[in-house]
């Protein structure tokens, strides 16, 4: 009988602990998302690359602690920054691919586009000013 009511106030301390722990690493998530918002918010957005006459949207946000970019439509990737440089950053993706994705300021010191080379293709994409 005491053995079973240890059992069940080790149960409900350790589910307690469990929920304050998945909690605290939201709260965590969420003041780390707002932080690299803030960082990365000169890059953040759409990017409009024209290929051979089409035009691909490509997006970047920050979601769950980590930069992200992707096509409209297509599987997103995340984006890991380049040691020593500021605005340059690696993808591996999940099919194997590796990018070198590269923001670009204009003369006034605004981010304006984004070089993208994956292939040994280098691509131009200008950011969407909204």
């Amino acid at each position: 009988m005491i053995q079973a009511m240890i059992r069940r106030v080790f149960f409900v301390v350790t589910v307690v602990a469990l929920i304050v722990s998945v909690g605290g690493l939201s709260v965590l998530a969420q003041d780390s998302d707002e932080a690299l918002k803030k960082k990365y918010a000169p890059i953040l957005g759409d990017y409009e690359f024209d290929m051979e006459g089409q035009v691909m949207l490509v997006s970047f946000w920050v979601e769950g602690g980590a930069l992200w970019g992707g096509p409209e439509g297509q599987e997103a990737a995340v984006l890991e920054p380049v040691e020593g440089e500021d605005l340059m950053f690696e993808i591996n993706t999940s099919d194997g691919q590796y990018m070198e994705v590269e923001f670009i300021k204009d003369e006034a010191g605004k981010i304006a586009k984004c070089m993208v080379l994956a292939m040994e293709m280098e691509m131009e994409g200008i950011k969407i000013i909204k």
